[in-house]
């Protein structure tokens, strides 16, 4: 049995949102650490992971680590409920996951069933990424957006300069647009060896979506998976690693 109760249940509801548009169901895994989840997709080409530490609960009971599998839509669609001012608690116990809504003394309590996912372990996945990036998170979905006008696929080229080209182009026609400090749109960046890589807009325009920080961190490398994390001011993370198109 676990109880969960969250400072920023918003925060919680936007991550949701966002991990749900990738992966349908995943594994809770809630222990004094915190409340973290890893799943790849069903074509196992994306991987979402977000992470909540202590720092995020008002209050956080759990009798050693717990594994809690969640139907995410599910899960979205009680979330959906969810009001500016209320408080929200998670709590697990015989087989259901218990969301309490409440505000003041008026509490609403949605039970869903818990799913039996098994005990996979999601792969971690190593990759030695030669350029990094910190970027305005608008910024990024503006561009990712852009690309997605006139094609499936984005192409991210670093330069030694550390400026980022992102472009794209098909028989629709082409985009193409250069990410420098000097714009204001790149925070930081460090590039160790210039790389080139092609990923698919369908994934990148549902995550690239997510407002809960001002920032992202991107890394890849020639040919290699793509990695973003967005990080938030209470110590939670949303990370997402993407398969490139070769």
């Amino acid at each position: 049995m676990a109880k969960l109760v969250l400072k920023d249940p918003r925060e919680f509801r936007d991550i949701i949102q966002n991990a749900s548009s990738v992966v349908s169901e995943g594994v809770f895994r809630i222990s004094s650490d915190g409340l973290t989840m890893k799943e790849l997709d069903p074509s196992r080409i994306a991987m979402v992971e977000f992470s909540f530490p202590p720092s995020c609960f008002e209050a956080l009971d759990s009798e050693g680590e717990e594994r809690l599998g969640v139907n995410l839509e599910e899960l979205l669609n009680v979330l959906k409920r969810l009001r500016p001012d209320d408080s929200m608690a998670l709590e697990s116990d015989k087989g259901r996951l218990t969301v309490s809504l409440s505000v003041n003394k008026y509490t609403r309590s949605f039970k869903i069933p818990l799913l039996d996912l098994g005990g996979q372990e999601t792969p971690t996945i190593n990759v030695q990424y030669t350029s990094r990036y910190s970027i305005l998170a608008d910024g990024l979905a503006s561009s990712i957006k852009d690309a997605a006008t006139v094609a499936d696929e984005v192409t991210f080229s670093s330069s030694k300069d550390e400026s980022l080209l992102i472009s794209a182009s098909s028989d629709k026609g082409s985009v193409e647009q250069r990410l420098t400090r000097e714009s204001g749109m790149i925070l930081d960046a460090k590039v160790a060896e210039e790389a080139t890589a092609k990923y698919s807009l369908q994934y990148l325009e549902m995550i690239t979506s997510f407002r809960g920080s001002p920032s992202v961190i991107l890394e890849f490398a020639q040919d290699k998976p793509l990695h973003l994390e967005y990080k938030m001011p209470d110590g939670a993370s949303f990370q997402f690693i993407l398969a490139p198109r070769l």
